[in-house]
């Protein structure tokens, strides 16, 4: 009887839920939705003619509910009517009309609109016609009767847009924020700052303070996770970044410097790149720029003139002709510029057996280099989906001339042994270095193709004259040459096409690279070494994006076989030689809703040497002291899960890093030699957590970010020989003030600090640093001026100690940071390039 009781209560139970449903929907047609309703239960009929309804699209969650309300709910606001006579619903749309107005309304960073208001005016009388909102997924149908009509799309806090249109089909429409003026009181539609996105997250710059730092240089080093220095940009806990403007990467971060923050749309900086990119990247920027739409011709000139003791600078100049199909540019930079200049103070202890010998030097290097860069192109828009385009780069260094003038002194068990004066001239000549690109975006049908083509060849020298004076040692004279040359020829080809609610994209990539390097030392202190290494990499990959309303899923996949041929002496080396296939995934999952943003990633990457570091040189730096290559040297594996969110203006970042074969650079004692030898070497594992928060909160006129890290290693060096084990915390902290004091003037003033730093072997004496910019702008952004000064209390010293292998290492160095720089910006109808060229084995060119 129990038993039958509990039966009856649990049929009870399921005939109960099945008067209720739960359900999810994404742009599904209305027809499509009904019919399913109808099928899942028996107690309601559900009557309508299925071509009335086909066309409107249902974006929607259900969640326990009734027939009856479900189907309220995915009417919405469209021109439905529900009736319902007992069990039987019956729906009809109210307006009969032949024609159905359809489209979809996004935001600035094409995330869907919902309730925006859609209106359909006369073309002759502007006379309402029809009317209607946008769904969850920015999506509209309203029936309407005229062949011509004007449409009214408007959404709270973004601008207004009014457009004619002859077709039924609106497409993609999207509204940009407003700020409206009413009696006094200022109503600003604020956008949420920080979005996910696939592997990362997008920085709105177009409608904040940021759009007023000056150039993009300036602005990355405003936003969370991303710091620069002297023009050079890292992503914290991911190392140097791959960086794009309008999906074109740059070849120097000049480009940087020349792109306007005024012209910057948003940056996304993606800390888990997907399968399309080379395994070995492990962040990438991304700059999106306002579109722009001037035609004719336009020009642009910057002059900067700094002083750090010395004086330096740049011109550089960006001529531009553009018609609706043609685009034809060239950029012309000549730069005048410290390469280094140090103030040093070293100390080097080798521990051979009972011995302690300690060097202590003094030196003062200095070199400055002048360099001349031309870029053309041309890119020609074959229609709207289609367009083809190439440029070409020319790099020159004119001169590079260094100085080195340094005092050693030599103790043995702290017994004083000898003085040696060491004076020298360096002389680096890199250049010429050609570019040259092709490329093809198009459109077939809902097939998208990108294809890139790159040839890059380089070529460097290097001269140096070394005299060493001593009474107690031996003089000495020290003659080296080296010399690096390096080519690349490489492809990627990338197909896009939707399937399903997602999109699905794969594609693949090509690079032939030689590098061949030699070094010589005429009085042979060192042996010389002459290197050839060919290397081809072939790497195929496929991804796919699912959007689920709020979630979005990204996962990919890449394969990477790497065939490399490494010769000395033009013999070949089968122990260097090395064949590497590998695959390595990508997964992101995704969170969005209005000001909250949460995402989980995972990747699988790889580090390369160098060819410089594989290169088998031994170079000479002093008698006791030389660095060099390491043909046996392993890529690294770096495995990676981070968390991500934000809160409106509030970030956090969380992260794990595991290394197998760590690359870590090494100083230890040549065998049967009182020399020191620094070079890279492989170490079994390494380990780093990292976390950081950033607050960017906005008070009118004052608008500062603050940000906190925290990193640590788990890598015992106790384990390899040194006296140190090195897992210790790196806290580091930057505040950003940032003031807009009027439309067209701004300052900020940025201050920074952090602990001791340990990575490898090396540990880094903390620092703190000042520097601030007042930045004015006049003839509506056509003429700029930019006052900054750096490092103002000459604080940020190059200070650490390297931990090695029978040797101890520091150095305290001032890099003569401190100084004042004065940029004038002049613009005539400035324009963006419409160049659309990724490039190919950009990853690879940053080996050689």
């Amino acid at each position: 009887m129990r038993k039958l009781i509990i039966t009856l209560l649990c049929l009870l139970c399921i005939q109960v839920q099945a008067h209720h449903i739960t359900r999810q929907y994404y742009n599904v047609s209305m027809s499509t939705v009904l019919k399913e309703l109808n099928s899942v239960q028996q107690k309601y009929t559900i009557n309508f003619i299925y071509d009335e309804l086909e066309d409107f699209k249902v974006s929607t969650s259900i969640h326990n509910q009734s027939i009856p309300q479900a189907v309220k709910q995915i009417i919405g606001f469209y021109p439905i009517r529900m009736i319902q006579h007992e069990n039987v619903i019956l729906l009809e749309c109210t307006q009969k009309a032949k024609l159905r107005f359809t489209g979809k309304v996004v935001d600035e960073h094409n995330e869907p609109l919902a309730f925006a208001n859609i209106t359909l005016l006369a073309a002759d009388d502007s006379s309402f016609i029809a009317g209607g909102v946008s769904n969850k997924s920015g999506v509209f149908v309203i029936p309407y009767e005229p062949q011509k009509i004007i449409s009214r799309i408007s959404f709270i806090g973004y601008k207004t847009i009014y457009k004619t249109f002859t077709t039924e089909h609106a497409g993609t429409i999207k509204l940009y924020p407003d700020t409206l003026l009413l009696k006094n009181i200022n109503v600003v539609g604020h956008q949420q700052m920080y979005k996910m996105s696939k592997g990362g997250m997008i920085i709105d710059v177009e409608h904040s303070i940021l759009a007023k730092m000056g150039t993009a240089i300036d602005v990355l080093d405003q936003i969370p996770r991303v710091r620069t220095n002297d023009n050079k940009v890292q992503v914290f806990a991911k190392g140097t970044p791959l960086i794009y403007i309008n999906n074109k990467p740059i070849s120097d971060n000049q480009e940087l410097a020349e792109l306007k923050s005024e012209e910057i749309k948003n940056i996304e900086v993606i800390t888990n790149p997907g399968a399309q990119y080379k395994a070995t990247i492990q962040s990438v920027i991304r700059i999106k720029t306002i579109k722009n739409k001037n035609e004719s011709f336009s020009f642009s000139t910057d002059a900067n003139l700094q002083y750090n003791t010395n004086w330096t600078g740049y011109e550089n100049c960006k001529l531009t002709y553009r018609t609706k199909k043609i685009e034809i540019f060239n950029n012309t930079l000549y730069d005048k510029s410290n390469m280094y200049k140090e103030d040093n103070h070293f100390r080097n202890d080798l521990h051979i057996q009972e011995n302690i010998i300690s060097v202590r030097q003094h030196a003062l290097t200095e070199a400055q280099e002048h360099i001349f860069l031309n870029k053309c192109g041309i890119s020609f828009s074959l229609n709207d989906s289609n367009s083809v385009g190439g440029s070409y780069k020319y790099y020159k260094t004119l001169s590079m001339n260094g100085h080195i003038y340094s005092q050693q002194n030599i103790f043995r068990n702290e017994l004083p042994e000898g003085h040696v004066t060491l004076t020298g001239s360096m002389q680096n000549n890199f250049g010429p270095l050609h570019t040259a690109e092709i490329y093809y975006i198009g459109k077939l049908g809902k097939w998208k193709i990108d294809f890139n083509g790159t040839y890059f060849f380089s070529k460097s020298t290097e001269k140096n004259n070394f005299k060493e004076s001593s009474e107690q040692l031996e003089n000495r004279l020290v003659h080296s040459y080296s010399q690096q040359r390096s080519s690349l020829f490489a492809s990627k080809l990338v197909f896009d096409h939707p399937i399903g609610k997602g999109d699905f994209s794969f594609g693949m990539e090509f690079s032939h690279t030689k590098s061949f390097g030699k070094y010589s030392n005429e009085e042979q202190y060192v042996a010389p070494s002459e290197t050839d290494i060919t290397e081809n990499n072939t790497a195929g990959f496929m991804e796919y994006l699912l959007p689920l309303g709020n979630f979005s899923i990204y996962s990919g996949i890449r394969y990477e076989q790497v065939n490399s041929y490494y010769y000395l002496f033009g013999v070949k080396n089968d122990d260097a030689s090395r064949k590497y296939t590998n695959l390595f995934p990508v997964l992101s999952v995704s969170y969005n809703k209005k000001k909250w943003a949460l995402q989980l990633n995972y990747n699988e990457k790889t580090n390369r040497p160098s060819y410089r570091s594989l290169r088998s040189f031994m170079q000479y730096d002093n008698r006791y002291f030389y660095e060099g290559g390491n043909p046996s040297l392993r890529p690294e594996k770096i495995h990676t899960i981070e968390f991500n969110s934000s809160l409106d203006w509030l970030y956090l970042s969380l992260g794990y890093k595991y290394t197998k074969n760590k690359m870590i650079w090494t100083t230890s004692l040549l065998k049967d030699n009182e020399i020191a030898y620094t070079t890279n070497r492989n170490y079994h594992h390494h380990q780093m957590m990292y976390i950081l928060f950033s607050a960017s909160p906005r008070f009118g006129f004052y608008q500062p970010s603050f940000e906190i890290s925290f990193s640590q290693q788990f890598f015992d060096g106790t384990e390899y020989g040194s006296t140190q084990k090195l897992n210790k915390p790196n806290f580091s902290v930057i505040l950003r003030n940032r003031f807009s004091l009027s439309k067209t003037f701004t300052g900020t003033i940025t201050l920074s600090t952090s602990t001791k730093r340990y990575s490898g072997f090396l540990v880094s004496r903390g620092y703190s640093q000042m520097n601030a910019t007042l930045r004015k702008t006049f003839m509506k952004n056509k003429f700029i001026v930019k006052l900054a000064f750096y490092d103002i209390f000459k604080s940020a010293k190059e200070q650490w100690t390297m931990h090695g292998l029978g040797v101890e290492t520091s150095k305290d160095c001032y890099n003569f940071s401190r100084s004042i720089s004065l940029t004038f910006t002049y613009n005539f109808n400035y324009m963006i390039s419409k160049y659309k060229g990724t490039g190919a084995g950009n990853a690879e060119k940053k080996r050689l």
